[in-house]
């Protein structure tokens, strides 16, 4: 088989999760359109290190992903004063080795995914699509050290933890028709307050971030507790859209702005009370035309630079530190980024999920191989030592399997 061949059966497998699903909206699978729209809304193909790409990416139900993240402007009082991290030296830490995947438990459901992670590694969330009639329904599982810790049913369509913190307590959404967040803790779902809104991402402090608005439409937002009102995030004039995506524990939050009539590029709410756009690195020479944020973790960014000339579209990725505002470029071997560690290693996905540790030396993951068929890998949780994972693969048959890497 020919690299090209290869390449391009890697970006579309990228959408099979999406496949399957009735026509209408939303049927297209929307919540994790949402959640992983910076992966998903582009085809693309792998060469020497970067990426040349198409500029939509079409649902198997026949949409299309929006390209950026979405937000509208607004005011807001200022987040709490927080230090922002700094990072300070460590003694090196030694690569990790001896790694495995197990796939994690769906009460015999064959095909589920995992959606998020806390950053102990302990605490993974997920949904599952039982076998019979697509109502729309989509029982989510939460997972603490590899075993189902509870099942959660809520009420719309196209359910969705996004986001776990080391307490168990998970945040999400659902489609009623409208998107609605909803917050769970100790067995019980709540709705949060502020209308219809999208919610990504919650830290130990109980700090959820998201978006306010109908879906692609947007504010950027934060909420002080699950069961605060939410508070519009600033963002710069003539914003048309935004999302905040990520939060860490100090309360800096990473996200998207969208400029009206143009994509959006990465945006930093940092705990002191400030705002400002990420810079734009250069990439040989040549500064990016954006750079889409993907994880922040105690100072920490990591995300790929977009430049685009006028035959193509090409991505380079980058490490990111809040206290210098530098970038650091990845080897080609870590593949593209998916979360960060707080100790600074990546997780990233190129044929397989591959960790970049101290000195950008890149350890291979194995993959699933009681998996028929080819399988490709989406991350979407990195424990904060860099030694446990979670994400799912996708099969050519349309099967997902949840799944839970541990390293020494």
């Amino acid at each position: 088989m020919s690299d090209n061949l290869d390449d391009e059966r890697y970006a579309a497998a990228l959408l099979r999760p999406l496949a399957g699903e009735p026509a209408g909206p939303p049927r297209i699978d929307v919540a994790r359109a949402m959640a992983e729209g910076r992966r998903r809304r582009l085809t693309r193909w792998w060469a020497s290190g970067t990426a040349i790409v198409a500029l939509t990416a079409t649902t198997a139900a026949g949409g299309t992903l929006a390209l950026s993240a979405v937000g509208r402007p607004g005011t807001a009082p200022r987040p709490v004063a927080t230090p922002v991290p700094s990072i300070t030296a460590a003694a090196p830490l030694e690569r990790p080795k001896d790694c495995t995947v197990t796939r994690l438990p769906t009460d015999g459901v064959a095909k589920a995914l995992v959606t998020g992670g806390d950053p102990s590694g302990r605490w993974v969330v997920g949904r599952t699509y039982p076998a019979g009639k697509d109502d729309g329904s989509r029982p989510l599982v939460i997972w603490k050290d590899g075993k189902i810790a509870d099942t959660v049913r809520i009420g719309g369509s196209d359910q969705s933890f996004e986001d776990i913190n080391t307490r168990g307590a998970a945040v999400g959404y659902t489609f009623d028709p409208g998107v609605v967040p909803y917050a769970y803790s100790n067995g019980k779902v709540t709705r949060m307050p502020g209308g219809e809104a999208t919610v990504s991402a919650i830290n130990d402090a109980g700090v959820a971030v998201g978006s306010l608005g109908p879906i692609y439409e947007g504010m950027p937002a934060r909420w002080s507790s699950v069961t605060a009102q939410p508070q519009k995030l600033p963002v710069p004039p003539g914003t048309e859209f935004g999302t905040a995506a990520d939060i860490d524990e100090a309360g800096n939050i990473l996200g998207t702005v969208q400029p009206e009539g143009k994509e959006g590029s990465g945006y930093l709410w940092l705990a002191d009370g400030t705002h400002r756009a990420m810079p734009l690195p250069k990439v040989d020479g040549t500064k990016a035309t954006m750079f889409w944020p993907e994880s922040i973790r105690n100072g920490w960014v990591v995300g790929r630079s977009v430049i685009d000339t006028k035959d193509e579209r090409r991505f380079a990725f980058f490490r990111y530190r809040i206290d210098t505002g530098r970038y650091e470029r990845l080897p080609a071997a870590s593949g593209m980024p998916d979360r960060v560690a707080a100790n600074g290693w990546i997780i990233g996905t190129a044929r397989r999920p591959v960790i970049t540790s101290e000195g950008n030396v890149t350890t291979e993951l194995p993959g699933y191989r009681k998996a028929t068929g080819r399988q490709d890998y989406l991350i979407e949780s990195f424990s904060d030592d860099g030694r446990t994972a979670a994400g799912y693969s996708s099969g050519e048959n349309l099967s997902n399997h949840p799944l839970l890497w541990k390293c020494r």
